[in-house]
């Protein structure tokens, strides 16, 4: 008896006959130990298979705390992201999936702590543009018709005519957000990097749970866009999707929300943060734009970042020509103001064109 099961044998009356005997015995053995190993393997598949198909779950530290599920780290992406995504997915295999950190070794990450500034460029957004900026020598390989764009901004800009965002209190957006001459901060955390720019309180938001983007499904476009990373060493690598359109500043060219940037930040210095961008837009680039940007410490006594209210120094208004006015002291200024379209008012007449195919919904 073995195993509960009872081998049964029959007698051999011949060298040949035992032979023949022994060697059915040994293949009934070796199947029935093969069978037994597939079951093990395929039991294993079924349990990774689940395991995969679970929701991933980003948990507090705190006992008792409910979770809350996001997207898993294979998230698809949509088809105008996959490129800079497998860059980002290349870099994270190279660093073997990347530093995990938890509360308990975060003394171990790295202090970025402090009030940090834009480090020269002025409002170009690649620091290495030669010239003016009015002399429109950007880095960027446009396509033709964001070329156009370009050039025709420039035109309006030079006849005294340019309308900002900014000007209706609204954001300045990402990628943009990289150039604003303000102060910011970069709060590191385990599970998540904010870094806030002191104009129009902008925080992006980086996750570094292990989570992946929002599914296309419940994508939609951000002023800060939806942004994933990892820590490879000291460095944190960042990926960001989903942005809504804009400029990548003044007298700069415009961006698509088919726009996404891949991002390598780490300190180069004990004063000197360096953001090392790459961009892709398949609308208004034709080729990868890839610029470095340093942020450097504000050593300024006192120097805080305070809530920006920006109604509280409007004093600009948009004329029926589309460019900026400003109402001094005294004056008095009437303004029409009818409903206006969430995603679109505060374009210029030449980014509603460009835009055309986004504006309302559309990709």
């Amino acid at each position: 008896m073995t195993n509960n099961t009872t081998l049964h044998t029959k007698a051999c009356h011949s060298p040949n006959e035992c032979a023949d005997l022994w060697r059915t015995l040994r293949l009934a053995t070796w199947l029935a130990t093969a069978l037994a190993a597939y079951a093990v393997v395929d039991a294993q598949a079924a349990a990774q298979a689940a395991r995969d198909a679970a929701p991933f779950r980003s948990c507090p530290s705190v006992q008792g705390a409910g979770c809350v599920p996001e997207p898993g780290p294979d998230t698809p992406v949509a088809p105008e992201y996959r490129e800079s995504y497998a860059a980002y997915a290349e870099m994270k295999t190279k660093a073997h999936g990347g530093t995990v950190h938890t509360r308990a070794d975060y003394a171990k990450m790295p202090d970025w702590s402090g009030v940090w500034t834009r480090a020269g460029g002025g409002l170009k957004f690649d620091p290495a543009q030669p010239g003016n900026l009015s002399e429109g020598r950007t880095t960027a390989v446009l396509t033709p018709k964001y070329e156009a764009a370009y050039r025709e901004k420039l035109r309006a800009v030079a006849n005294k005519n340019e309308w900002d965002q900014l000007s209706d209190c609204l954001p300045s957006g990402y990628p943009r957000w990289l150039t604003e001459p303000f102060l910011r901060e970069f709060i590191v955390t385990p599970q998540e990097t904010w870094m806030i720019n002191e104009q129009q309180s902008e925080a992006r938001r980086v996750y570094t749970d292990g989570r992946g983007h929002l599914p296309e499904s419940e994508a939609k476009p951000l002023w800060t866009g939806d942004s994933i990373g990892f820590w490879d060493g000291d460095t944190l690598v960042v990926h960001t999707i989903s942005v809504t359109h804009g400029q990548y500043q003044r007298q700069n060219p415009d961006y698509s929300q088919a726009t996404s940037t891949l991002e390598r930040i780490r300190m180069t210095g004990p004063n000197m943060i360096e953001d090392d961008v790459t961009v892709w837009d398949p609308k208004g680039l034709k080729q990868p734009w890839h610029v470095v940007d340093h942020y450097a410490r504000v050593t300024t006594p006192n120097a805080r970042i305070d809530m920006w209210s920006c109604e509280d120094n409007n004093n600009v208004v948009r004329t029926a020509d589309g460019s900026t006015q400003f109402v001094l002291p005294g004056e008095t200024v009437t303004v029409q103001r009818a409903y206006r379209e969430p995603d679109s008012f505060y374009l210029t007449e030449a980014q509603r064109k460009l835009f055309e195919d986004e504006i309302g919904g559309g990709q």
